[in-house]
């Protein structure tokens, strides 16, 4: 049972200024973000791409919800083939996001959305992006840039995209936990569900081997062969039974021509590194499918004893996923002599689930603020004989808990790869059993990109 002390006096006050001069949508006081994004999830499984753009909440600059909502629609436009929309609506998300970089050290902003939520719910704040989605904001908008065939841009982007999984690295080594809010938000956390078997074996939530072997393909392209070295080694840390990045630091070992680098490497992976083809090409398949896991929202029994003296359980919202992950729909390749099938690279259901469990103790002790907080609103009113104003703040105080159920919920749950040397010219690519013609030049790399959100496989070819 938890003790908590607060005082009451002045929050009527400021109950109106601090509702009403937020910068979040009405819904988000009411109705969970996941149900509010249900409609453009299952219009993009039904393969309805420009609907699900149309179902994207309206919002501006400032809004507490502008950075999800840009988001999710540079997703969904890129699924619906609209590659410049993708660019506006990403880049969008990145200015924003870089503005609220930039106003979080004054932290003024921060501290009138904490007590304004303390009234209302997280989703009431303005969406912080997690470091995951940071990276693959830039991801997505190396795509945009390599697709409309501007590749200095996506090397631009790309490079943002591993600073940013760098800087997250470096702000978990030196960050120094608050011992209170830990062990008050861990009580309530430990009470939902555990994430162990979504995680899987990701070792981090924020480190995405997908981004460093989409970036090392674009580095080698480019003759960077040191920054793709790096990369490769970050990726094969991160999945190590990938064939594909195997056979990338494999064929970058013999390009960089260094023997006890090949023999540490091929002692490493188990095979010999083969000899480069000059009249070969290389073939890369990076297949994105299904969608992410949405959060869904647990209720909670709380005992709490406050400081008059009261005795009373409460109920409480936290965010989970459910830890029955989406079942995997393989990828059969074949290109010319060369055949497989596209081998897990990254779970990227995996690394939210482990940005949530990170991030529960902190909102489960925020939870508990909030709890105190709305009774104790609920008992001014009650004290001075309102019986209106209680049953109003009290019918508030129910309708308003919700839990923070937002995450960029149109992200693919999980990326795949597959790579082979195949003879240069042009050639019938099956995937699944679907022809694709693609050019292959001698030394170079083909890079396809395969997406199935909805039964249907969306591919798209460049040549870097």
């Amino acid at each position: 049972m938890l003790t908590v002390r607060c005082r009451p006096a002045g929050l009527l006050p400021l109950l109106l200024t601090l509702l009403l001069g937020g910068c979040a949508s009405w819904q988000d006081y009411f109705v969970t973000y996941s149900d509010q994004s249900a409609s453009l999830r299952n219009q993009l499984r039904l393969g309805q791409a420009a609907e699900a753009r149309k179902a994207v909440r309206e919002s501006t600059p400032g809004d507490g919800s502008y950075v999800l909502d840009r988001l999710e629609e540079g997703r969904i436009a890129l699924l619906a083939g609209d590659v410049a929309g993708s660019r506006r609506a990403l880049q969008a998300a990145d200015m924003a996001v870089r503005a609220d970089d930039e106003r979080a050290r004054i932290r003024v902003r921060d501290g009138l959305e904490q007590a304004g939520s303390l009234l209302s719910n997280d989703q009431t704040m303005t969406y912080a992006i997690a470091d995951f989605e940071r990276t693959l904001l830039h991801h997505y908008l190396a795509i945009d840039y390599l697709l409309a065939g501007e590749r200095e841009g996506a090397l631009v982007e790309l490079r943002l995209a591993n600073q940013a999984q760098e800087a997250a690295l470096a702000r978990r080594r030196a960050a120094v936990a608050d011992e209170r809010e830990r062990q008050v938000g861990q009580q309530l956390a430990q009470r939902a569900p555990a994430l162990d078997r979504l995680q899987g074996g990701v070792k981090h939530g924020f480190l995405n081997p997908y981004t460093f072997y989409f970036s090392a393909l674009l580095y080698e392209a480019d003759g960077a062969l040191n920054d793709a070295w790096v990369d490769l080694n970050r990726a094969i840390e991160l999945a190590p039974d990938n064939r594909a990045v195997q056979d990338a630091l494999l064929r970058l070992a013999r390009l960089r021509g260094a023997p006890e680098e090949i023999a540490a490497l091929e002692r490493r992976v188990g095979r010999k590194a083969p000899a480069i083809d000059p009249k070969a090409g290389n073939v890369v398949v990076l297949y994105e499918e299904g969608i992410i896991a949405a959060r869904r929202e647990l209720w909670l029994p709380l005992p709490l004893s406050t400081s008059a003296g009261d005795f009373r359980t409460f109920t409480v919202a936290l965010p989970y996923y459910d830890n029955r992950a989406e079942p995997s729909v393989p990828l059969a390749i074949t290109a010319g002599k060369a055949h497989g099938s596209a081998e897990p690279l990254a779970n990227l259901e995996a690394l939210a689930a482990y940005d949530l469990q990170e991030k529960l103790p902190g909102m489960a002790t925020r939870q508990l603020l909030r709890l105190v907080t709305k009774e104790q609103l609920r008992r001014v009113a009650a004290d001075k004989g309102n019986d209106v104003g209680n049953l109003v703040v009290g019918l508030f105080n129910t309708l308003s808990e919700h839990a923070d159920t937002r995450s960029w919920s149109t992200l693919p749950a999980r990326a795949a790869a597959w790579s082979a040397e195949v003879p240069a010219g042009r050639i019938e690519l099956l995937l699944n059993g679907r022809g694709e013609s693609v050019e292959v030049r001698p030394g170079r790399t083909t890079l396809v990109w395969v997406t199935r959100v909805s039964p249907h496989l969306q591919i798209r070819s460049v040549p870097l």
